[in-house]
């Protein structure tokens, strides 16, 4: 067995909190403390059992690697900050609200040569592993087609998205860069998007609807249906039951359509002709479930971060990925916003930069220090 890396959580709000649950039970971590510098939110994770530290200079001596679970909107400096020391980092749920600061971590991490894997955890649930590699594999044939849907809505006090409520952000919009992320990991990169918004009512302090088109560069085509507001049992965390504050539905909130088969995700349902001649609609289709495990894919995400930290491993997010997957999901609402279609650029200057406060102006609204996201 491997040694354990030991490993800080830097960041004791929610998502601090349950990364250093995931922490300790990680067969290849060992958490040596939870770095916050709020004594409310130390106090929180010592009445949590985790030993805590107002700052990573007071930690215990064998820091090897560091997890960011700060708010995304304050974390560009803890991670240069973190960056510079070498450490081997995860950052919790994405890189970074815009690219500037998302091109700023990227750099850090660079310059010091650490590996940095980026937090997208639905990458590492074994039903996506298993259905890009279906797509990827030529099993479903040329993919035609993808439809993502997710429609939960949220509780009146918000629910785990309290944070984004109060500051008028929608929770729809913020679910775009994982739905985006997602869609780019089982098909290929995005070259285009056009997307619409909407709000329950003109006085809506809140963008709660959006829905998206988007053109792969391999000529395969997405719908991507969000709304924050509508009641069903569709969306990613319902059917995989990864979030502990959705309920689990167990319904699909994925199709990927190919020209040889069809497959529906989490559940892994596969749909093919399976008999003599080349299928079309006049023939009927078999309906075939393909096996997949159970796993946590947080948990499996501290699992592959342990290898990259001992070096065994090269990350499965980069911070060059994660910016791919950031530029469109800007795209989608600027495209919203202009009413133009565009090509998501990650490395075009900050005129998007406004809309990235559109996305995730929530995560700008607690206090950055208490890492409550």
């Amino acid at each position: 067995m491997s040694a354990r890396v030991p490993v800080v959580v830097i960041g004791a709000g929610r998502e601090g909190l349950r990364q250093a649950r995931l922490a300790a039970d990680c067969e290849g971590l060992s958490l040596l403390a939870v770095i916050d510098p709020a004594d409310s939110a130390r106090e929180r994770a010592a009445e949590a059992g985790f030993p805590v530290a107002a700052e990573l200079d007071e930690a215990p001596a064998g820091v090897a690697a560091a997890i960011i679970a700060l708010p995304i909107a304050s974390r560009a400096s803890t991670a240069e900050a973190v960056a510079a020391r070498g450490l081997p980092t995860l950052t919790d749920r994405g890189l970074s609200q815009s690219l500037r600061d998302g091109r700023r971590i990227r750099d850090a991490y660079a310059r010091s040569g650490a590996p940095l894997l980026v937090g997208h955890h639905r990458r590492h649930h074994p039903a996506v592993a298993a259905a890009r590699e279906a797509a990827r594999g030529g099993l479903l044939g040329r993919i035609v087609a993808a439809d993502a849907v997710w429609m939960l809505r949220q509780p009146e006090d918000g629910g785990g998205f309290a944070w984004r409520v109060r500051s008028g952000s929608g929770a729809a919009l913020t679910q775009f860069a994982n739905e985006v992320d997602l869609l780019r990991w089982l098909i290929g990169d995005i070259v285009s998007v056009c997307a619409l918004t909407s709000r329950a009512t003109p006085q809506s302090p809140e963008t709660d609807s959006a829905g998206a088109v988007l053109r792969f560069r391999s000529g395969a085509l997405a719908t991507a249906l969000l709304s924050s507001v509508a009641l069903s049992p569709w969306g990613w965390e319902a059917g995989t039951g990864d979030d502990e504050d959705i309920a689990r539905s167990g319904e699909d909130a994925l199709r990927l359509v190919g020209s040889e088969g069809a497959m529906s995700l989490p559940s892994l349902t596969y749909w093919r002709h399976n008999g003599a001649g080349k299928g079309d609609w006049s023939r009927a289709l078999s309906r075939l479930p393909l096996p997949s495990p159970t796993l946590d894919p947080r948990a499996a995400q501290l699992d592959h971060f342990a290898r990259v930290a001992r070096g065994e491993a090269a990350p499965l997010v980069d911070a060059d990925d994660a910016l791919m997957s950031l530029a469109a999901a800007l795209a989608v609402e600027e495209s919203a916003r202009t009413g133009k279609m565009l090509a998501p650029d990650p490395d075009r200057p900050d005129a998007w930069e406004p809309t990235a406060a559109a996305i995730f102006r929530g995560l700008a609204a607690p206090d950055p220090t208490s890492g409550d996201e």
